[in-house]
């Protein structure tokens, strides 16, 4: 199989467990993409915090919000997949209320931390107490609630409200799980497979690396679905190989073994 893709998850993945990329990493990727390869991240997270914690450069597209936004990045264009009705996300917020722990909603660029106390010292978070006070298309919510209530919620959401998406999300990194909301229909395996299809690249010529469980349905779709060491056990089973963790540069080792470059 000649690939032409490479897709990559960012947190548990790409990025170490103090969240950066290392020298290794970003040099060996440039030196990919200098090669012909698209390179493609992949993630949940909103633009701003990916700016703030990755160099863009390295990549020709972002996908980011869980699939409901597309960054690109050598011409600075940018695009909605899908975003949320913010009538139905205002419901969301009074269904959960009582027993929420902490809400995301997040636009484009930013996170909305509802009813928050806490000081953050980044721009990409902002703090607000009503729905009202955000003028930005929402594409995805992330919701903490107790574990033990996680199933409860996914399902009563997921019956309330079927025009979007809903479900239990963790990193491999962390015992924590939340609920995620996103647009119905979208996830990261949908927009790859239609950015794939404007760059006249299929699934089966992608790899792509992961480790949590959105990453399970691209996992499964591509033609390379990789599971880093770190990996939680639901990825590595779906998974066609297992390459190093996080913390080890897996990304580049793997491709380094697989395109015959030396690590």
């Amino acid at each position: 199989m000649r690939y032409k893709l490479i897709a990559t998850d960012f947190d548990g993945t790409l990025l170490t467990d103090d969240k950066h990329v290392t020298d290794i990493t970003i040099q060996k990727l440039l030196n990919y993409k200098s090669q012909g390869y698209k390179i493609v991240g992949v993630t949940a997270r909103a633009l701003g915090s990916t700016k703030y914690t990755i160099p863009i450069d390295i990549f020709d597209y972002l996908i980011l919000n869980n699939g409901a936004y597309i960054y690109d990045v050598g011409n600075s264009n940018s695009r909605y997949i899908g975003i949320l009705n913010q009538k139905i996300v205002s419901d969301i917020i009074s269904l959960v209320e009582n027993d929420q722990n902490h809400i995301d909603i997040v636009s484009d660029t930013t996170y909305y931390s509802y009813k928050d106390n806490k000081k953050h010292d980044v721009t990409y978070i902002k703090i607000v107490d009503s729905i009202d006070e955000i003028d930005e298309c929402i594409m995805r919510m992330n919701i903490f609630v107790d574990n033990l209530k996680l199933d409860h919620y996914c399902n009563l959401i997921s019956k309330k409200f079927p025009d979007i998406n809903c479900f239990i999300m963790q990193d491999s990194d962390a015992l924590l799980k939340w609920l995620v909301v996103n647009p119905k229909g979208i996830n990261k395996k949908t927009t790859l497979e239609l950015l794939g299809n404007e760059l006249n690249v299929d699934l089966e010529e992608m790899i792509f690396f992961g480790d949590g469980l959105n990453d399970l349905e691209v996992m499964k779709a591509v033609g390379l679905g990789v599971a880093m060491g770190n990996a939680l056990d639901e990825v590595k089973e779906c998974a066609k190989d297992i390459t190093l963790s996080n913390n080890d540069n897996g990304v580049v080792y793997y491709l380094d073994k697989l395109l015959g470059k030396e690590v």
